[in-house]
């Protein structure tokens, strides 16, 4: 409900900014006091938004945060790091169980199919939070190797309370459409 006090919203930084601004411009027309003091105010509720953002990982955040270490466990080779964040109940499309996509993952990296991923544009549809579990959330990746493959996903993450948020199922789209690349996970 109150996501927006600890992600770090550019619109909030925007108004607080503004109103230091707004607060510090009346206070050098007029000289007193009082304006400065709300321009302490102002900066020190800049700063506490910076520290609740630091300091809170929202549901979305740690999404996003698994999401980018998935692909940087990838690029690092260390499968363990990579499976940890994907259910036990992970199905493919296609049916794959998280045993089946551990030993395709293993073959894309060993043959260098696969040798770097990058992700980006991480969107989750709804917000997530435990009680509205799964979550939908679409992403970009590009996949490099022997071949590039572009392809935007769409993901469902599942909250696990010893684990957080962790993948469920992935379907690979070509790029901006909706029509699921031949090669799937």
């Amino acid at each position: 409900m109150f996501d927006w006090l600890f992600e770090g919203h550019t619109a909030v930084y925007v108004v607080l900014i503004t109103l230091v601004v707004f607060l510090f411009v009346v206070w050098w027309q007029t000289r007193k006091r009082w304006w400065l003091l709300g321009v302490a105010v102002a900066a020190g509720l800049i700063g506490l938004y910076v520290l609740l953002d630091r300091m809170v990982e929202t549901d979305r955040e740690q999404i996003v945060r698994k999401v980018q270490e998935m692909a940087a466990a990838v690029n690092a080779r260390n499968l363990d790091a990579l499976f940890a964040n994907i259910s036990d109940e992970f199905r493919s499309p296609n049916g794959k169980t998280k045993e089946a996509l551990r030993s395709d993952v293993e073959s894309y990296l060993s043959s260098g199919t696969v040798s770097t991923v990058k992700v980006w544009d991480i969107v989750c549809v709804e917000r997530p939070s435990p009680e509205n579990s799964p979550v939908h959330v679409f992403f970009s990746a590009k996949a490099e190797g022997m071949r590039e493959l572009l392809a935007d996903c769409d993901a469902t993450f599942d909250f696990d309370p010893q684990s957080g948020w962790r993948l469920q199922s992935i379907r690979l789209l070509q790029p901006q459409s909706t029509e699921e690349w031949q090669i799937q996970l």
